[in-house]
């Protein structure tokens, strides 16, 4: 982004490409959680939340013109700042 980039670990890019593929509506926490953890995985809408967390840091860090919001009860989206 512009001059800066950072490195996404395997679980930020995939959460990022599905937000991306979906530009026009939410993801839910239970749809990242099955398609980046894996069905069988233990993984909580915690550890959504936290990969949430980083990949805002990381976007406001390369003052991106795109944010990620959450949509109570629904999930994430980006949205154009």
């Amino acid at each position: 982004c512009k001059e800066k980039s950072i490195h996404l670990n395997y679980k930020e890019a995939e959460i990022l490409k599905l937000l991306m593929a979906n530009p026009s509506s939410a993801v839910s926490k239970e749809d990242l959680i099955t398609k980046v953890w894996g069905y069988d995985s233990d993984a909580t809408d915690n550890n959504v939340e936290a990969y949430i967390s980083f990949l805002r840091k990381k976007l406001q860090y390369l003052n991106s013109d795109v944010g990620i919001t959450a949509l109570r009860k629904v999930g994430y989206r980006l949205e154009e700042n």
